[in-house]
């Protein structure tokens, strides 16, 4: 008779081996349990919302006891993504041969198509690369500029996309300015004048962030855009706290370049990002690196954005687990997703705003998004933020204050358990 352990490994074989017989059974059988699923897609058009979100909370794997609301930082993954790269990675360990690892191009292509799809862009666009930094970085480094010309930015980015653009200022003699948005905007137009108002004949780029892990401002972008473009200006995005959070159309907003990453708000695998450069850019845009893959000459055999993720030995399962969660978020519906990220935020900022503390953000969700942000003083943030988890089980950060985050694994329930935290440490 076989032990428990003997049962168990062979049944874990067995499962495995079933699970990586086709690709389109990972991307589309395995993304999640088929019970799951067909109980959700009942409530995708049922108005009771609060049956539908406990079925999204299953599809991950987080104890109650210590609850993330920190998506600007770090989200847990989908259960579907950690078990394929889980799965995946054994894969490659038990056979590491080129024969074997021949399918992982068919599943990077896959991602690239389901994420270029949800973002309204060809995947000739689309880069995945590593993070966030990585990508602002290849724009930061590759696009052509000259000494003396200006690069405009706002304060609140995040070091990737300034203090970066300081480095690269340094060695080839480019004006880098910062711009200062109001700290309690009241309009969008407030916010579209602090940058218009900055340009000059010498500004050659603009390189903003969609929403700031600062202060919780949300930028109007296609205004911000519409009006660089007018002057002839690049515009580059970081968009961390906007892919998988928004309902992002990039043709729309017709930034130039965007970047983010699959571990915050997509909820996707770790070390897995996304570049996007608009077609007519990309041949102004040189590479970082360049690695086996790229091609014999300069003229490089990669088509479109692929040139910029030429960057040696990748981790396979975790680009093909980045179509997984493409998948999770369809299921779902992004717009479905950007709109209970703003009723959450919307009732964490409300619950804060009537303990009397002050919030950094705006409670205008026109100028602000899932980023929340309660001002702490004398630099008492780390102290809360500690005290929020330890004592009452809510993930959070701080940064620029205290921030707290939600998304669409969270409840009201957190919500109002992050409240009560706040109420007990900072009243």
């Amino acid at each position: 008779m076989n032990s428990p352990q003997a049962s168990y490994t062979m049944e874990t074989t067995t499962s495995r081996r079933k699970f990586l017989q086709s690709s389109s059974a990972l991307l589309l059988g395995a993304a999640a349990s088929t019970s799951q699923v067909s109980r959700a897609q009942q409530y995708v058009t049922n108005p009771i919302e609060q049956d539908y979100w406990p079925l999204v909370r299953s599809k991950f794997a987080f104890s109650e006891a210590s609850v993330p609301m920190n998506a600007a930082n770090l989200c847990p993954s989908f259960r579907a993504v950690a078990e394929t790269v889980e799965m995946l990675t054994y894969d490659i360990d038990r056979d590491c041969s080129f024969n074997n690892r021949a399918k992982f191009e068919g599943l990077l292509e896959r991602s690239r198509y389901l994420v270029a799809e949800q973002l309204n862009v060809s995947a000739d666009e689309i880069a995945l690369v590593r993070n966030t930094s990585e990508a602002n970085n290849i724009i930061n480094n590759g696009i052509r500029l000259n000494e003396g010309d200006e690069v405009l930015l706002w304060d609140q980015n995040h070091p990737t996309n300034n203090v970066a653009w300081d480095v690269r200022a340094a060695r080839f003699g480019l004006v880098v300015n910062k711009v200062s948005s109001p700290d309690k905007p009241r309009s969008k137009q407030e916010l579209i004048d602090a940058f218009t108002s900055q340009f000059t004949s010498r500004t050659q780029v603009l390189s903003i962030t969609h929403v700031s892990n600062l202060s919780g401002i949300k930028l109007p972008i296609k205004e911000i855009v519409e009006a660089a473009h007018a002057k002839n200006i690049y515009v580059h995005v970081d968009g961390a706290q906007a892919w998988g959070a928004m309902s992002l159309d990039l043709k729309d907003l017709d930034v130039d370049s965007f970047s983010a990453s699959a571990h915050k708000w997509y909820m996707g695998p770790k070390e897995a990002g996304l570049l996007y450069v608009k077609e007519q850019n990309i041949d102004r845009i040189w590479p970082n690196t360049v690695a086996p893959g790229w091609g014999s000459n300069v003229k490089t055999a990669l088509t479109g954005a692929r040139k910029f993720e030429s960057l040696g030995q990748r981790d396979d399962a975790g680009l093909a687990a980045v179509g997984v969660a493409a998948i999770q978020h369809n299921e779902i519906g992004t717009k479905r997703i950007h709109d209970r990220i703003v009723q959450l935020a919307q009732r964490l900022k409300t619950g804060i705003s009537e303990l009397g503390l002050e919030l950094v953000t705006p409670m205008d969700p026109e100028l602000s998004f899932g980023v929340c942000i309660t001002k702490a003083a004398n630099s008492e943030g780390g102290n809360i933020s500690n005290r929020l988890y330890t004592e009452h089980g809510i993930a959070a950060a701080a940064t620029g204050g205290v921030r707290l985050c939600p998304t669409i694994y969270n409840s009201p329930e957190h919500i109002d358990r992050a409240i009560a935290g706040m109420r007990e440490i900072m009243i």
